[in-house]
């Protein structure tokens, strides 16, 4: 079983947004709906503040899993960690296990994440996000593969170390 992650290229990443348009767009996601978080760090232009994109790892073994009660939280044989909509009741219980707090409950419930576009990604779709990105900053890879390519985790997301 391979686990595939969406990571970016922050040197060619512009931060256009158009990969969290897409995602919001495809998934009909609320507007209030947070896909990006702010971080410490150099601001890009005037004022504007640096954002790491917010995506799931699909860990191997999902801490978010573990910690829902209702077994709204599963893992697919690909590797895709999913939420059953039905079964979530908005506790957030996810949110405070997953160690980068990505999933979000917004108002209401169910909790909502990447899901690879349903899982799709995990079978050799372009996810959208990747498709959305016009400076190819973003790239679906195999977790496991991710460091050979250049790769790295850090606590927000997945950077491109330099390649000199």
């Amino acid at each position: 079983m391979s686990r595939y992650i969406v990571v970016r290229d922050e040197r060619l990443c512009k931060w256009c947004l158009a990969c969290m348009a897409k995602c919001k767009k495809m998934n009909q996601l609320k507007d209030k709906v947070r896909m990006t978080e702010p971080f410490e760090g150099s601001p890009l232009r005037d004022g504007l503040q640096q954002l790491a994109v917010m995506t799931c790892h699909h860990c191997a073994a999902p801490l978010c899993l573990e910690a829902c009660t209702r077994g709204a939280v599963y893992r697919t044989q690909d590797g895709v960690v999913m939420v059953r909509d039905e079964l979530c009741d908005g506790c957030g219980a996810c949110v405070e296990a997953c160690p980068w707090h990505v999933p979000v409950v917004p108002e209401g419930g169910p909790m909502i994440k990447c899901t690879l576009c349903d899982g799709r990604a995990a079978n050799g779709e372009t996810p959208e996000c990747v498709k959305a990105c016009r400076q190819n900053a973003l790239k679906l890879v195999r977790a496991d593969e991710a460091a050979s390519e250049g790769f790295k985790k850090s606590g927000l997301t997945d950077i491109l170390l330099d390649q000199a």
